[in-house]
Formats: structure tokens, C-alpha cells, sequence
């Protein structure tokens, strides 16, 4: 019989309802953003430091996101590599969610 190995990983589940919430301190990689909502918001993640990890003004459903900080490459022969990494967090985060009234979305933060 095959078994599965689950690794242990922080998740934080935040039920919110068109409201803005401050998480506790988060140490660690984001590794993924899901969002629920059955009507459609918009919701804005920003760093109690000052700069956006996440926004998307038309969320429905549920949606998997993988939030990456964009680090520009260097310009030569006019292509651009641009790198894609996962925020590296040890800061408090600003969740605020805007919609209907009573739109009850549930956020689910995975960090590595």
C-alpha cells in the first residue's frame, strides 16, 4: 500500500467580511494565497513595511494565487530577464477586503 508523506507547513485561515485585519507577525516564504468568495471583491494585501504583495479588484470563487516579488533584470541586447521569487516575510500584513455587504471571504495564506 503507498503512503503519502504530508510536510508540515504554516497556514493561517482568515474569515473576513469587508473589513481590513492585521495578521500577527509572519516569518517566513509566501508560497500561496487562496481566496473564496461568492461575490465579487477586491482585496489588497500590503506589508505593515509600506509595499503591495497583493491585489485584485475583481476576485470570485476560488482562486489559488502565487504572489511573487519582481526583481527587474539587467538590460543587454534589449532583453529583459526579470526573476520571480516568493516574498520573504517577517512583518505584520494588511488585509483589506471591499465588496457587497455581508460578502463573507475566507483567505488562506500558505508560507513555507
Amino acid at each position: 500500500m503507498g503512503e503519502i508523506e504530508i510536510p508540515r507547513k504554516k497556514e493561517y485561515r482568515i474569515k473576513m467580511d469587508n473589513e481590513t485585519f492585521e495578521t500577527p507577525r509572519i516569518v517566513g516564504k509566501l508560497n500561496g494565497l487562496i481566496i473564496d468568495s461568492k461575490e465579487t471583491v477586491s482585496v489588497t494585501i500590503t506589508s505593515s513595511l509600506g509595499y503591495l504583495i497583493f491585489h485584485n479588484s475583481m476576485h470570485a470563487g476560488v482562486i489559488y494565487y502565487a504572489p511573487r516579488a519582481v526583481l527587474q533584470g539587467a538590460k543587454a541586447n534589449l532583453i529583459i530577464q526579470d526573476q520571480f521569487d516568493k516574498f520573504v516575510l517577517d512583518e505584520t500584513l494588511d488585509i483589506r477586503v471591499s465588496g457587497p455587504n455581508n460578502a463573507e471571504t475566507m483567505i488562506t495564506l500558505r508560507i513555507d
